[in-house]
């Protein structure tokens, strides 16, 4: 799930590379969520992220503890 994703990158160090497709696809979600900045690669194309930093929305995400749904 990104939310978890992006409790693990709170802890940086940063920037951080990221090579599974699974991470690159969260990554790219938060990206679009505007929770990090991050360079993604586009659709279908292959290569790696690079999470530069998290946004004030990002870390202020990560304070809140939300419980998260089990489906």
């Amino acid at each position: 799930m990104p939310l978890d994703y992006l409790r693990e990158l709170a802890g940086g160090p940063f920037p951080l590379e990221v090579t599974a497709q699974t991470d690159i696809h969260k990554v790219a979600v938060l990206v679009a969520a505007g929770m990090v900045i991050a360079d993604v690669p586009e659709v279908g194309q292959p290569g790696m992220a690079v999470v530069r930093e998290l946004t004030g929305l990002g870390r202020a995400t990560v304070k809140v503890k939300v419980p998260i749904e089990k489906a």
